[in-house]
């Protein structure tokens, strides 16, 4: 998410609130955050106030000073502020990629996740209800929910699911999960009632062979419980997308996986592979894993063909178009968050930067030497 920092005006609890950077009437100020260059009198009854000037006084509201950068918030921005002087954009009104993290919790421990594991907080929980309350009545077009592993909140996971349906009827909402608790024939047949054509289960899936799946996620028996999971969830009628993400554990078998999932998995309603983003389990384990897209650009373009010729839907996510064989950019998205999306200044001579994913401004390190700017239409 996007972060920017000044000063607390004093030590608070955690508060969350629309953004507004002109005045509102008195009555609309109660989960308002008002974002000013300067503090003064008009800046009472706000829920709290973020400024770019100096601290405020006694009567202020709670805020947050000296603070950089207050440009990049929008009216409608949904932020928290605490007392270390951070400010954390929750929820990011001109983007469609905004995410519900609800649990850091997970019950695998991936080599290359970018979100490492924690123990659950319910505060984390608890904000995104209260995030989600603030987004009533609003037209939302996507939504995520993720984690961590989000299901194993259980109960909660699926209230929350509802509401999100029930709140926005007409979003897209995407839930990120490694579907081995959709192995248990029960949980998922009650989240089947709760979902409607709008929600898709993204499972992640690393490899055709159980054991090296098995190796990739850090958990014993992990491939056998999202098989099921993905079986279960279509025996539901629930729709599904299969995430692969490249490494340098399971690229040789990219082809591989492709025939895999076509022979058990051809009722999905989509495939993406992924490059990875070289951040949290992925940075600390980078000589292991890391590996340059173009690689690995002939098993990727053997495996996206393979999967085209028999009619299955499939993308390539967070790789940049010129790391892709020509025959098969046309398959990848323009897919890494808004927030986090680079360009190299090698890309500025690239025709087709627009429609490229460019790279995560996250990893610890770029294929920078590989690049080169594509001329032309795609």
């Amino acid at each position: 998410m996007i972060c920017i920092s000044g000063k607390a005006s004093r030590s608070f609890h955690p508060i969350i609130g629309v953004v507004a950077k002109s005045h509102r009437p008195l009555f609309a100020r109660k989960n308002t955050i008002f974002v000013t260059d300067k503090l003064d009198k008009s800046s009472i009854g706000y829920k709290a106030c973020i400024s770019s000037g100096r601290k405020g006084y006694f009567f202020h509201p709670d805020h947050i000073y000296n603070c950089k950068d207050i440009e990049i918030l929008h009216d409608g921005d949904i932020v928290r502020i605490d007392a270390t002087g951070c400010v954390s954009v929750l929820w990011e009104v001109k983007s469609h990629q905004n995410a519900f993290m609800i649990t850091e919790a997970c019950n695998c421990k991936c080599i290359m996740c970018p979100q490492p594991p924690r123990q659950h907080s319910p505060q984390l929980f608890q904000e995104a209800q209260y995030t989600l309350s603030l987004l009533k009545n609003k037209y939302i077009k996507q939504i995520c929910i993720t984690g961590g592993e989000p299901t194993l909140l259980g109960n909660n996971f699926i209230e929350f699911l509802h509401r999100c349906i029930n709140e926005h009827p007409t979003a897209n909402i995407d839930i990120l999960t490694n579907g081995k608790n959709f192995s248990d024939r029960e949980f998922t047949r009650n989240v089947a009632q709760v979902a409607t054509n709008n929600v898709c289960f993204c499972v992640s899936l690393h490899s055709d062979i159980d054991t090296l799946h098995d190796n990739i996620v850090g958990a014993n028996g992990s491939f056998s419980k999202t098989s099921i999971g993905l079986y279960n969830l279509a025996e539901y009628g629930c729709k599904i997308e299969i995430r692969h993400v490249i490494n340098k554990y399971n690229y040789h078998r990219l082809i591989n996986f492709a025939e895999h999932i076509y022979n058990y998995f051809p009722f999905c309603i989509h495939y993406a592979f992924m490059g990875m983003e070289l951040y949290g389990n992925a940075a600390s384990n980078k000589e292991e894993v890391d590996i340059s897209p173009l690689d690995y650009s002939d098993e990727l373009s053997d495996a996206i063909l393979y999967l085209k010729r028999r009619g299955l839907p499939i993308s390539i996510y967070n790789i940049p178009l010129c790391l892709c064989k020509k025959e098969v950019r046309e398959f990848a998205r323009q897919s890494i968050s808004s927030w986090k999306n680079l360009y190299a200044k090698e890309c500025d001579n690239c025709d087709l930067k627009k429609d490229c994913a460019g790279f995560f401004s996250t990893s610890v390190s770029l294929p920078i030497n590989h690049i080169k700017p594509i001329k032309g239409a795609l």
